[in-house]
């Protein structure tokens, strides 16, 4: 499955950096709107409650009294200031006696004398429970406005209760207020952040976009070193990234020069093969010409000789053939489905007797696993011949193909002579043969093309147990089957 494409760093970098800026501001000023708004909301509360205790201290004997006027003139002086416009308006200011009826009310229109301060069952009635249940000084938190409560008691006893209720609009306009700021400041913070981020990304990304380019030629075999205009940890990566770069060059250069080696070594092994297997029927064939020319009235010499000469050539001939073959197949690339090895079975089997050999074949392909068909047709055949050559009294033969997610193999087993323990390490090599009339290059083709295709083979064999070849594959994802 292929990912996805990522965005560049170039793009990420100021991203991240715009984000570390804008959370740490939003944090730090969320921080302190919080702070600033506690500490007001504090001095509210305690200038609620200090409003309170004033009323409470001076009512006592006033209400012993009864002088509700009175009562009414000292809320209003003692709440004067902060009805309206002022830092901490009074939303509401009472007296009441310990049952919660209204001794005295800064609004005396809306709310008697006499009669109960709230409505049964509403917010205000549970506020107002809450202030008759309290023996001490306190704050209570209302909606839109904190409330302080402070008893009035004379004699041990509790005989009303003031209460003093100072809005919060203020206290929120300013934490509104500080809010936008720091919206804006973070907003600012973040705009210069992602300004100072692009530009060092700019100059922390192009060596890295350089670098990777530069990568990209190496796998091209151009060796391009970059320079280096910096000391920190990116211009310490090019400085290595260009020792690397120079010693794959010479690595390159050394790995072309032994392959050449090795190519040179190879045809001379197989030149000195050639001329090894070339020359001993040239000579027998020589001697028996030159016999033949100093008795060439003997008809029992030809009759003789000749088939010597024939069987010299022919020898020469499949030797030449079997080179030929090898040269051509090696460079072939030719893809096709798994029917295409077909076309062997169908000639391995009509050279071999089927009541000597009984031939067993299990091709568990797929259609969508394709071949390389001229170097598998190959590859089989070699081996297939020779397993019916290792089987002169009969056997049995058996091919298996199958496919795994990676690979494909190729299993060949024969039930023949098998093969000396001495000569399992030399049967790859050219012109190593255990048959009479075999030229020794059968199997060196074998191995030949199944490197060339990035394989490997195993053998498993021993004396008069018979012999498996296994074959290892692996998928060419860039074949395609060409149309019939």
């Amino acid at each position: 499955m292929r990912l996805p494409p990522s965005p560049s760093l170039s793009v990420k970098l100021p991203l991240v950096l715009s984000l570390v800026v804008a959370t740490v501001a939003a944090t730090i000023g969320a921080a302190m709107v919080y702070q600033d708004r506690s500490r007001l909301r504090d001095e509210l509360e305690g200038k609620a409650l200090l409003l309170a205790r004033a009323v409470a201290v001076t009512t006592p004997e006033l209400l012993l009294r009864g002088d509700t006027w009175s009562l009414y003139k000292v809320l209003r002086q003692i709440t004067q200031g902060t009805e309206r416009g002022g830092e901490a308006a009074t939303v509401a200011a009472m007296v009441l006696d310990p049952a919660g009826l209204v001794l005295s009310h800064l609004d005396p229109a809306a709310f008697p004398i006499g009669l109960p301060a709230a409505r049964e069952n509403s917010a205000e009635h549970r506020l107002m429970q809450a202030a008759l249940r309290m023996t001490a000084p306190g704050v209570l938190d209302g909606d839109g406005f904190v409330e302080g409560v402070a008893p009035v008691q004379t004699g041990g006893r509790t005989i009303g209760i003031v209460r003093v209720q100072l809005s919060t609009q203020e206290l929120d306009r300013t934490t509104r207020s500080a809010s936008i700021t720091v919206l804006l400041l973070t907003l600012g913070m973040t705009l210069v952040g992602s300004l100072i981020g692009a530009a060092w990304s700019v100059r922390a990304v192009r060596p890295l976009r350089s670098l990777a380019q530069s990568m990209e030629r190496i796998g091209r075999g151009e060796v391009t070193l970059l320079p280096v205009s910096r000391r920190d940890e990116i211009g310490q990566l090019v400085d290595s990234f260009n020792r690397m770069a120079v010693e794959l060059d010479e690595k390159r250069r050394l790995a072309a020069e032994l392959a050449a080696n090795e190519k040179v070594i190879a045809l001379g092994r197989i030149a000195a093969g050639v001329a090894h297997e070339v020359n001993n029927p040239l000579a027998g064939m020589l001697n028996c010409l030159s016999t033949l020319r100093a008795k060439a009235n003997d008809p029992e010499l030809v009759a003789r000789y000749l088939p010597l000469i024939e069987k010299g050539l022919r020898r020469i001939g499949a030797l030449v053939k079997d080179l030929l073959i090898e040269l051509r197949v090696e460079d072939a690339r030719e893809p096709a489905d798994p029917s295409c090895l077909e076309d062997i079975r169908d000639l391995v089997a009509a050279e071999i007797d089927p009541a000597r050999i009984a031939l067993a074949w299990d091709n568990g392909l797929q259609p969508g696993d394709l071949l390389n068909r001229p170097k598998m047709q190959q590859v089989l055949l070699n081996l297939m011949r020779n397993a019916v050559d290792a089987m002169p009294e009969g056997g049995h033969l058996s091919c298996r193909f199958w496919g795994e997610p990676t690979d494909l193999w190729f299993e060949v087993t024969d039930t023949g002579h098998g093969i000396a323990p001495a000569n399992t390490q030399r049967i790859f090599d050219p012109f190593f043969t255990s048959r009479p009339n075999g030229t020794g290059l059968g199997l060196w083709i074998v191995l030949r093309l199944v490197r060339s295709m990035g394989g490997s083979i195993d053998v498993d064999s021993a004396a008069d147990r018979g012999t498996t070849f296994r074959i290892r594959i692996p998928r060419e994802t860039d074949l395609v089957a060409q149309p019939a």
